[in-house]
């Protein structure tokens, strides 16, 4: 029994296990591990919380909360076109009001107190024409302790400062000016200065000009003694040009209707009266062309553009043309490029003009004379001022010192400038270059043919040579036509260069007679 174990043992221990073979697919894994199921299920501690928050999840996902949450938060490029049918409908609703109240024909001819309205309007819109022509408006009379006032409520500090901004002054001068310019004192002489031209130009009245006149010397001279002395002489070298100005920024503001009437001679006798007043001298002639006040035919002291002076058909014919020719209502055009459908800024409100300087007379200058001028007297406003209130100690000066003040006697005769000379050398040297150019052309190509012509004759003669070796009889004909080829050619030319040269000619004389004209 023991040797039979033994050899079992033995048996057994010879005999080879069998190892199993490792999975080959998912299902054979999943099967050799005992899992017929996977994943398993997982089980959460909270589950109402967790399917609370997958409900949410599965509410915020879908379509009509995305489409939502994108509208409301993501900028879109039809929001301009929104934005415009927004107002288009404001717009109309404002329009079918307006278009509801003119048009109530029937109640406007039912009652009686419409008429009376209508006349009251009709009168109002014939006294608001008449206002802004200077031939309806008239001087209410001079009071000695209140000053009249510009005509269509016009502000004198407005106007001064409009003027003083066309100056362009410095950030600090124009504060000093400012305060000077405004006082009580210039105001006054501003009013006051406006009325006496209106009625000297427009309403003569020897009485209230007299009177005006008066308070004129008054407010000068109290302006004159609240300058301080260190600004004295630069503040009256340019107070005349700008109450100049001013007064006639005033007229030009307050009757744009009678604007024709305000024209050089207009502002050429207000400056030399305003600077005779001011200064006893006549400033030189054209001073008012320095003025940069061209932008008050259309614009206003406040800077609002004047409208143009048209019927109100034809106001609307151009705004039908403007928009016809200028708006594209392609939504999709104007948001792809916005820039190319904006309006295109004039240059009046995009940078000031600069003047261009003022050329000379290519002939003699003005003539000039030596005047007496008294260096000690005073300005005519001041005189008249102190012989007003009689003031002693005037004929009692110790000393005039007189200088000899050199004075415009006459001006010169309009004559080309020198820009003009300039100008015209320019394109007398342009001419001269386009010519020279066509003639050096002219030039090459006859050297060409020449030489090709030379060319020609060179190989025929050659030609002849060789054949003349040949046939000697021969050649003696074949050279006289030979010859009598070159005599035609040349007369030929000859001709052709006459035509030429007399068409030329012609045509210069017609250009230069054109030029005459021109």
């Amino acid at each position: 029994m023991a040797g039979q174990r033994t050899c079992q043992r033995r048996s057994s221990r010879a005999v080879p296990r069998k190892m199993q073979e490792p999975p080959k697919s998912i299902e054979e894994f999943l099967k050799f591990q005992n899992w017929d199921y996977w994943p398993r299920e997982i089980h959460f501690r909270d589950g109402d919380k967790w399917s609370c928050t997958l409900k949410k999840i599965k509410e915020d996902s879908s379509f009509v909360s995305i489409y939502t949450h994108l509208w409301e938060s993501v900028p879109r490029i039809f929001e301009a076109l929104l934005i415009m049918e927004s107002k288009l409908k404001e717009y109309s609703l404002i329009l079918q009001n307006h278009t509801s109240k003119i048009f109530k024909w029937k109640s406007m001819i039912s009652e009686t107190s419409s008429y009376r309205k209508l006349e009251r309007y009709g009168e109002f819109l014939k006294k608001y024409h008449k206002k802004k022509k200077i031939m309806g408006c008239s001087f209410t009379g001079f009071k000695a302790n209140e000053l009249t006032q510009l005509p269509r409520h016009l502000d004198a500090e407005q106007i001064y400062l409009f003027i003083l901004k066309a100056h362009n002054f410095d950030e600090r001068v124009f504060k000093i000016w400012k305060t000077h310019f405004l006082s009580e004192a210039s105001i006054a002489v501003l009013h006051d200065s406006f009325w006496w031209w209106f009625l000297h130009k427009f309403r003569p009245d020897r009485e209230n000009q007299d009177c005006l006149f008066d308070r004129i010397s008054e407010s000068y001279v109290t302006l004159f003694m609240s300058i301080p002395l260190s600004r004295k002489d630069a503040f009256f070298q340019i107070y005349p040009d700008c109450l100049a100005q001013a007064i006639y920024a005033t007229f030009h503001e307050a009757f744009p209707e009678s604007s024709y009437l305000f024209n050089d001679e207009f502002k050429e006798d207000l400056g030399n009266n305003i600077f005779l007043w001011c200064s006893g001298l006549k400033p030189q002639k054209g001073f008012w062309m320095h003025w940069k006040l061209k932008e008050l035919s259309t614009t206003t002291i406040h800077g609002s553009k004047k409208a143009p002076a048209k019927s109100v058909k034809e106001r609307i014919a151009d705004s039908e043309e403007r928009i016809s020719t200028t708006i594209d209502f392609n939504i999709i055009k104007i948001l792809n490029n916005p820039k190319a459908y904006m309006l295109p800024i004039s240059k009046e409100e995009s940078r000031l003009s600069r003047l261009a300087t003022k050329s000379h007379y290519s002939s003699t200058g003005p003539e000039f004379n030596r005047v007496l001028f008294n260096f000690g007297g005073q300005s005519p406003l001041i005189l008249y001022y102190l012989k007003m209130h009689e003031l002693a100690g005037i004929s009692k000066a110790p000393k005039k010192t007189k200088i000899k003040l050199t004075k415009i006697f006459q001006e010169p005769l309009p004559a080309p400038t020198y820009r003009d000379v300039i100008n015209e050398a320019k394109r007398q040297f342009a001419r001269n270059q386009k010519d020279f150019r066509m003639e050096k052309l002219r030039i090459n190509e006859e050297i060409k043919l020449l030489k090709q012509q030379q060319e020609r004759i060179d190989k025929e003669v050659d030609r002849l040579q060789a054949k003349a070796t040949k046939k000697p009889h021969e050649v003696k004909q074949d050279f006289e036509k030979f010859l009598h080829k070159l005599r035609s050619e040349a007369e030929i030319e000859r001709e052709c260069v006459a035509s030429l040269s007399s068409s030329s000619s012609s045509s210069t004389d017609n250009h230069n007679f054109e030029e005459e004209e021109y």
